[in-house]
């Protein structure tokens, strides 16, 4: 009876998961490719207005515009957890984040410098291009699409990461200037989604470090005026590389030190709690918070 009551309740939670999943999903690309037509022209006339063509105050209350339903949503459909884990803003950890981003970001950061003859110190286009940039996109794409996806709705790693970084990776698009500059674009930024979303689950389900090194690269590479867009040149992207080593290095030394590892073979393409031995059924608070003791 005991076993007929559990496969029962496993059913039931697993339906739960598609529902939510459908409705996550729906909400996403209500906003993602609707709600951007409601946004009005005068709307931007007036903020840049208010910012003097800065963009400081008209991209930012775009991004909430849009994308603040999907935010809305997914805290809702998970409103037993504390919205904060949701959207992978616990700050527990955060500055042993940042000074790690900063460790891994200096060597491509000085490899620029390097390259480099301009600099561009321009501080709306460090907060719009960099600041802005990582915040939204790790909140939006990472917690709110991809983590939901992966850790609450349990689907396998790799197809709640392909949905988010292809999304992600078209939104960059625009890039390039012919085709294959165009496919290159989408190629590298949504394998750049991968590796974010890889470290959003192998730091505890937290922003934090993927958003400090979304936000460290974008204004290495703003602030250096380093060419060829989001697909970049080969020897700036030999530099960018030894930031991506940094971090995959980072991530194996607090799995050294005892760190649950989230992403294994067995929640590749299912997340299931019983081939996945670090997560339980439904995602709690000590398992949620538990990376905190390894940073």
């Amino acid at each position: 009876m005991l076993n007929v009551n559990f496969k029962f309740h496993i059913k039931q939670v697993y339906m739960n998961h598609i529902i939510k999943s459908l409705v996550l999903l729906t909400t996403f690309m209500f906003c993602h490719y609707l709600m951007r037509e409601f946004w009005g022209d005068s709307w931007s006339d007036v903020l840049l207005r208010l910012d003097q063509q800065s963009y400081v105050l008209h991209t930012v209350a775009k991004y909430l515009f849009i994308y603040g339903p999907l935010v809305l949503v997914a805290t809702f459909l998970f409103k037993e957890h504390p919205w904060y884990d949701v959207l992978g803003l616990n700050v527990a950890g955060s500055q042993h984040y940042f000074l790690a981003a900063v460790a891994c970001c200096i060597p491509m950061t000085l490899g620029y410098a390097f390259l480099s003859s301009e600099l561009n110190l321009s501080l709306s286009g460090i907060i719009t291009g960099s600041i802005y940039a990582g915040v939204f996109e790790e909140i939006i794409f990472r917690a709110a699409l991809f983590g939901v996806l992966f850790h609450y709705c349990r689907w396998g790693f790799i197809p709640a990461a392909l949905i988010s970084s292809i999304i992600f990776g078209l939104g960059h698009i625009y890039q390039g200037h012919d085709v294959i500059s165009a496919v290159m674009a989408l190629s590298i930024t949504a394998i750049a989604g991968t590796w974010f979303a890889w470290l959003y689950c192998e730091c505890g389900y937290r922003i934090w470090f993927p958003m400090f090194m979304h936000i460290f690269m974008n204004a290495a590479y703003g602030i250096f005026g380093m060419s060829g867009g989001a697909a970049g040149d080969l020897e700036g992207n030999l530099f960018k590389a030894t930031a991506i080593i940094l971090s995959v290095v980072y991530v194996y030394m607090l799995v050294r030190k005892g760190k649950p590892r989230q992403v294994t073979l067995a929640s590749l393409w299912h997340n299931n709690p019983k081939t996945n031995t670090n997560t339980n059924l439904e995602p709690t608070k000590q398992n949620t918070h538990l990376e905190s003791n390894y940073v």
